[in-house]
């Protein structure tokens, strides 16, 4: 490879598996695998949002086209000719088959569970994936699934739908694929090697890629944990990309010439509240722990310029979000103290907090539990914290769900698709089979959800979706703190042609070093 044309890009955690439908890495991996595999539809990321805070339109990837039938439970793909897996393997209706195979169909030989555990929220809508002719696929789904496709354009949901070759799994089997899944993408995976920091990842061009070679000769992810070691690799040289640049002095940065896109990804950094633990269980505590948290200073003291506080579970760049949502829960420690002594827990309560010490667009959790902390202790709470120091064991923790010790956890997660809510809140995905990891419970939520899944009018489902806003809002079963604006990355001036998007990922198939 031509050393100067290798875009360097700094993470703030190791890459997960490279295996896209089996992996659990958060959105280091999304940021790995966008490069390396691709779905039937994804993100458009040639196009600037019209409009602020919109989702990014959806254009076929793998497909040329999909036509939906009118009550959106059939979706026929036809897939674009001469396209081949990293491998040399074809990409045809049957290699499609097989991929959701690998998801949804226990009876097939590729099945793998841990891959149809991970991708349950596709799993549960689909009814069957058949090659209708060997370019043609149809997709059926048990109930009306306006937000299918959109749903697919997620890299690590965890999981994803994007498809690897029909030859690796049928010559390592359905687990047996990590690092060793060729894609269809612009960039293939090359090789890991360690550094000071981990594990990094490196790709080198596809120059056989359908869409044309990509003016790079590849890409070199690494690990950087430390927000000072990213910030010092950008200024130095060592890389030419850095995610998770929140925290840092954007404006410094910035008047040195590098470029800190403002946009609105689908990004909350929220608590997740256990319902299990009887103290949580009480709303008036959550309501008073959310009243007593200063989600200003929060934002503009520990991350100026980079995060807003958040007010809502719908985040920017998903279709539902509303930019007007009202302010549920002002700062007020003098409310938060009447609803602590209302509960009779006034100036004696204990909470125990778990979270990770770094991890994929984590921010700084140890400073943001510190800060909430002190919040918590000027009403009379005190708050003991406890931080993993592994992100991918935390997230196969925290997945399990809270422990009934645990009072509350943290996660920075968010997607473009609204049914993401369904994911981490519907009582039919409680921990540890699905991602409702503070095992909500609410009957009146899980109707509002579902209705809108299954509910095609637009405007109708988003005031569904934006009704079950307003339900978790009230209850609390998560407390939303932080939504990214500006810093979720940044570059050199010598990185040109990257499209900026509402997006957690970028797209590098037309990028170019200079």
């Amino acid at each position: 490879m031509d050393e100067g044309s290798i875009l360097r890009v700094a993470l703030d955690w190791q890459v997960d598996e490279i295996d896209p439908p089996r992996s659990f890495g958060g959105w280091n991996t999304g940021r790995v695998v966008q490069q390396t595999h691709e779905s039937l539809m994804e993100d458009d990321f040639e196009k600037h949002p019209a409009v602020e805070g919109e989702p990014t339109a959806l254009v076929p990837r793998l497909a040329i086209s999909c036509e939906i039938s009118n009550n959106e439970c059939r979706f026929l793909f036809r897939l674009r000719s001469g396209i081949r897996f990293h491998d040399g393997a074809a990409l045809d209706a049957e290699a499609v088959v097989l991929n959701y195979a690998r998801m949804c169909d226990p009876s097939s030989k590729f099945f793998s569970a841990v891959v149809s555990d991970l991708n349950q929220s596709a799993v549960e809508m689909l009814a069957s994936v058949r090659a209708l002719d060997p370019m043609t696929v149809e997709i059926t789904t048990k109930a009306p699934a306006p937000d299918f496709l959109r749903y697919m354009t997620q890299e690590d949901a965890p999981g994803a739908q994007s498809l690897v070759s029909p030859l690796a799994l049928q010559q390592h089997g359905p687990d047996g694929c990590a690092d060793r899944a060729p894609g269809t993408g612009p960039f293939r995976f090359h090789r890991r090697f360690q550094t000071e920091h981990g594990s990094g990842v490196e790709l080198v061009r596809n120059d056989d890629y359908w869409g044309g070679a990509p003016k790079l000769s590849g890409i070199r992810f690494l690990p950087f944990p430390d927000l000072k070691d990213r910030v010092r690799a950008l200024r130095e040289g060592e890389v030419d990309l850095a995610y998770s640049l929140e925290g840092a002095n954007l404006e410094d940065l910035a008047a040195e010439g590098f470029s800190i896109p403002e946009c609105a990804p689908p990004y909350l950094w929220y608590l997740v509240f256990n319902s299990r633990d009887p103290q949580i269980g009480d709303v008036r505590i959550r309501r008073a722990i959310a009243h007593a948290i200063n989600r200003n200073a929060l934002s503009s003291e520990l991350f100026p310029g980079a995060t807003v506080p958040a007010v809502s579970a719908l985040p920017p760049g998903s279709s539902s979000h509303n930019p007007q949502s009202a302010e549920y829960y002002p700062y007020d420690p003098q409310l938060a103290r009447a609803l602590l002594a209302e509960a009779g827990v006034a100036n004696r309560l204990t909470l125990r907090a778990f979270g990770a010490k770094h991890g994929s667009a984590q921010l700084d959790p140890g400073m943001i539990y510190a800060r909430i902390a002190a919040d918590l202790a000027a009403v009379g709470i005190k708050l003991e914290v406890e931080l993993h120091p592994d992100w991918v064991v935390y997230c196969n923790q925290w997945r399990k769900g809270a422990a009934r010790a645990v009072s509350f956890t943290e996660m920075s997660w968010g997607m473009s698709s609204d049914l993401w809510l369904r994911q981490i809140l519907h009582s039919a995905n409680a921990s540890p089979t699905g991602f409702n990891a503070g095992f909500a419970a609410d009957p009146l939520l899980d109707d509002l959800l579902d209705r809108a899944a299954v509910t095609l009018p637009l405007r109708e489902r988003i005031a569904l979706y934006r009704m079950a806003d307003a339900r978790i809002m009230d209850q609390l079963p998560i407390l939303p703190l932080l939504n990214s604006r500006r810093g979720m990355f940044g570059h050199s001036p010598s990185l040109r042609g990257l499209t900026i998007t509402n997006q957690c990922w970028n797209d590098f198939r037309n990028v170019w070093l200079e």
